[in-house]
């Protein structure tokens, strides 16, 4: 019988084994709870997943598959197993790629990545992708496949339509009429199109893919190409390389063929370069010749003989020429941006300010003088003609000014106004002297002509000495020359002081002629002239003083005779020109003119020294006072003469004057003007 020492061993014996058993129930269970949270995650981990999972035995049939598999395919999984891989569906993957496939089968190797088409039930194409590991027990012995497999269709497609867009990126940018290159991460180049190619010129073979952009800068320069690394290649170069893996802005590179390249880098997101260079020679050839023609502009702008300026609607100088700058004391001076207020006294850009808002609102070009104080305080006068400045739709968008100094014209204005009144004051003298002198001098010649006229008849009785009548005679002549003299003077003196009278009527100038042939008739007898007149029937009235005209034609025919010579004619013609102007001509067939002597005798007391002349006495104020008669009445006075052979003077009447009535309320006396 076990002892009591024996009991109380085996007991503890007992607990013992009893605590081990209920510390193996423990581990167990907590093993299981592991477990079941193990395979829940698992079953997680294979929902969320996007591949399915299957089975093969040892025949290499299936004998799981996923659920999964139908939610990424449409397949139902069932439908495989038992099923070999190529009875699943191999479609039209490459036979030679399946080969290797099965070898690896059949030798129980591991695969990663087999890729091969599914046809379904609908002829849809699938691509799949499948990864397996074999399955050994613990003796070796091959027991299947066990693996994933991933649904690669829409994969496939999406880089199908990247291919397509790829290449509808490549034919792109070949029709690109600029430049395009893209460059990787690694600065090679990746793409690019004819057009960048052309950029190289005699280089151009020489460009490929997989060329660093830094070999294509070395290729530029060692073909010439950039007029900016001539003598600085390594350091242009450099430069450039710099600029382009640190792309900012546009820039623009000048060509040694002449050609002009906009060039504009950009980082791409995978960190490449995209460069597009724009061909833009012709915007440059068409921006120089607009400089030229701006920098000739400004070159005859600065070199006009007046001060030149445009303003806005505002008033801020927009532009100024030196003369404009130099005119008001600010040679050198930036006038541009500023008003008149920064340049000129308060008082005086309000002016100026006021008449430039004048020309702005009306549209209408101004013109007013102005005195304007310099930047010196130097007063200066100046004459300032506005004009609008439109745009394109005739809209007034500015206004321009023509500055003048006229301070000189306006010191010599006041010197003319003072020499004209002092002029106007001596001749106002002289007319007043005349005319009295021609008033004293009248009254004791008519009495000397009176009495020495009275000697010649002998009305008194014969005188006792027959040299006395002769004596007589001279005097009575001489008084008589002496009194036309005086007539003349005063006639031209009245013209000048503007105090002739025309009494004007309609005179019928036909019988004006005849009435003057008459007076001279005498004269040109004694001188052995032939004198006739041509009238036409018909003639018109004329609307004129009678007493002028008949001086105008006296004084004409007189002339005429006097310097016709002996056995010549002179002949007095009246007519009604084309236009409607009548016209009175005096022809003769005398000594003639040159046109130098024309303008000596159309000038008051002018006269033509000759040995003919010398012969006739004169004062040379028949022809001035004609002419100013003429155009007293509107009309005008002409000359045409040979030396030697005869003059013809003709003078006319305007046609308002030809067989007209008297204008209402004209009245009949007319000074002159």
């Amino acid at each position: 019988m076990p002892t009591k020492a024996q009991l109380a061993e085996e007991l503890e014996r007992l607990r013992r084994r009893v605590e081990e058993v209920e510390q193996l129930e423990e581990e167990r269970s907590r093993a299981s709870v592991a477990l079941r949270e193990s395979e829940a995650r698992l079953r997680d981990f294979a929902a969320a997943a996007s591949d399915w999972f299957w089975e093969m035995d040892a025949e290499l049939r299936f004998c799981f598959m996923s659920e999964r598999l139908r939610e990424v395919t449409g397949v139902d999984p069932r439908s495989t197993l038992g099923k070999t891989r190529q009875q699943v569906g191999a479609g039209d993957t490459d036979g030679d790629k399946w080969e290797t496939h099965l070898d690896d089968l059949q030798a129980h190797r591991p695969f990663r990545d087999f890729r091969y088409v599914y046809v379904n039930k609908d002829g849809e194409r699938q691509y799949w992708s499948i990864s397996g590991v074999p399955l050994f027990d613990d003796d070796g012995t091959f027991l299947g496949y066990r693996g994933t497999g991933r649904n690669l269709t829409e994969e496939y497609r999406a880089r199908r339509m990247a291919f397509e867009a790829q290449d509808l990126l490549l034919q792109a940018i070949e029709h690109f009429s600029s430049a395009v290159a893209l460059f990787d991460s690694e600065d090679r180049l990746l793409l690019f199109n004819d057009a960048y190619v052309e950029i190289f010129g005699a280089a151009a073979n020489s460009i490929g893919p997989g060329m660093t952009f830094e070999e294509l800068a070395r290729l530029q320069v060692k073909h010439g190409m950039i007029p900016q690394a001539f003598g600085r290649e390594e350091q242009w170069i450099t430069e450039r390389v710099l600029r382009h893996r640190n792309p900012d802005e546009e820039f623009e590179i000048e060509r040694s063929d002449g050609r002009w390249l906009r060039m504009r880098e950009e980082r791409t997101g995978n960190g490449g370069i995209f460069i597009t260079a724009t061909d833009i020679t012709e915007t440059k050839t068409i921006e120089r010749a607009e400089r030229e023609i701006r920098d000739r502009l400004h070159s005859v702008i600065d070199h006009l003989p007046a001060g030149l300026v445009l303003k806005d609607e505002n008033g801020t100088y927009l532009l100024a020429n030196n003369q404009f700058l130099e005119l008001y004391g600010m040679p050198g001076r930036e006038v541009i941006g500023d008003t008149a207020y920064e340049h000129f006294p308060a008082s005086e850009a309000e002016v100026i300010h006021a008449q430039d808002r004048t020309v702005l609102r009306t549209g209408v070009p101004m013109e007013a003088e102005m005195e304007v104080t310099r930047l010196d305080g130097e007063k200066v006068f100046c004459m300032i003609t506005r004009f609008p400045v439109l745009d394109s739709a005739g809209h007034v968008i500015g206004i321009g000014g023509i500055h003048m100094n006229i301070s000189e014209m306006k010191e010599k204005e006041q010197e003319l106004r003072v020499a004209r009144d002092d002029a106007e004051r001596a001749n106002h003298a002289k007319s007043a002297f005349l005319a009295n002198m021609s008033h004293e001098l009248r009254t004791p010649l008519n009495a000397i002509i009176g009495f020495s006229e009275i000697m010649e008849q002998g009305l008194f009785g014969p005188l006792g000495n027959p040299q006395y009548r002769e004596y007589a005679e001279d005097i009575r002549r001489s008084a008589s020359h002496l009194l036309s003299i005086i007539s003349d003077i005063l006639d031209l003196s009245k013209i000048e002081a503007g105090r002739m009278e025309l009494h004007e009527e309609l005179i019928d100038l036909a019988s004006v002629v005849q009435s003057c042939q008459t007076i001279v008739k005498e004269a040109a007898a004694n001188a052995g002239l032939s004198l006739r007149a041509v009238l036409p029937e018909g003639l018109p009235l004329l609307y004129a003083d009678k007493r002028s005209v008949r001086q105008i034609l006296l004084n004409l025919l007189s002339n005429a005779i006097k310097f016709t010579p002996k056995g010549g004619g002179v002949m007095v013609e009246a007519l009604l020109e084309p236009d409607g102007r009548l016209a009175l001509v005096v022809r003769d067939s005398g000594i003639g003119m040159s046109e130098d002597d024309i303008e000596i005798v159309m000038q008051p007391f002018g006269q033509v020294e000759s040995a003919h002349t010398r012969t006739h006495d004169g004062t040379g104020l028949g022809l001035p006072i004609t002419r100013s008669l003429a155009e007293m009445h509107g009309g005008s006075l002409t000359v045409e003469s040979t030396v030697g052979q005869g003059t013809a003077i003709t003078v006319r009447f305007p046609t308002e004057r030809v067989g007209v009535e008297p204008l209402a309320g004209a009245g009949g006396t007319r000074r002159s003007a």
